[in-house]
């Protein structure tokens, strides 16, 4: 049991299965154009993996004024990849942590979301997270130089990523 797609907005990574990380900008657009790309991507795998329905859909929970943003980029998105229906459930910051372990226990989780980063250390403990080290590693598009260093340090547990 494990949460399918995490998204740490502050490190500017989304994993999105067990071998697929990509990289997201810290900027909110270039954030949530990365979103919108990874739903592509994710409908690219899942469809590998069964019979692909003409129509994917993929359900991603958006926090706070990233959810507003995704919201008005999906028309444009959804228009250039007729494939993929993004499916967003707004959230208020407030209630999206308990909503997110609700969604842990009962094996629930949506295709994507964000997860704030000082949720990290917590849902490491649970085992909810995957390592990204070995992702991070082979990948030729992540250069941790492209990070503030005290952002990607806040989602190093135990001195993993």
């Amino acid at each position: 049991m494990g949460l399918s797609v995490l998204v740490s907005a502050a490190a500017g990574l989304l994993r999105v299965s067990d071998d697929l990380v990509i990289p997201v900008l810290q900027n909110l657009r270039a954030l949530t154009q990365g979103l919108l790309a990874s739903a592509a991507i994710l409908a690219c795998v899942a469809g590998c993996k069964s019979s692909a329905p003409e129509i994917t859909t993929v359900k991603f929970w958006a926090m706070g004024r990233e959810g507003e943003v995704v919201t008005e980029l999906l028309p444009e998105f959804e228009r250039t990849h007729p494939g993929i229906k993004v499916v967003v459930q707004q959230l208020p910051w407030t209630a999206a942590h308990e909503k997110l372990l609700t969604a842990f226990a009962g094996d629930a989780t949506p295709d994507l979301c964000q997860l704030g980063n000082t949720w990290i250390p917590e849902f490491v403990a649970l085992n909810a997270l995957d390592s990204l080290d070995p992702l991070v590693t082979s990948s030729k598009t992540i250069d941790r130089g492209d990070y503030f260093e005290g952002i990607w340090d806040t989602n190093v547990v135990n001195g993993r990523l």
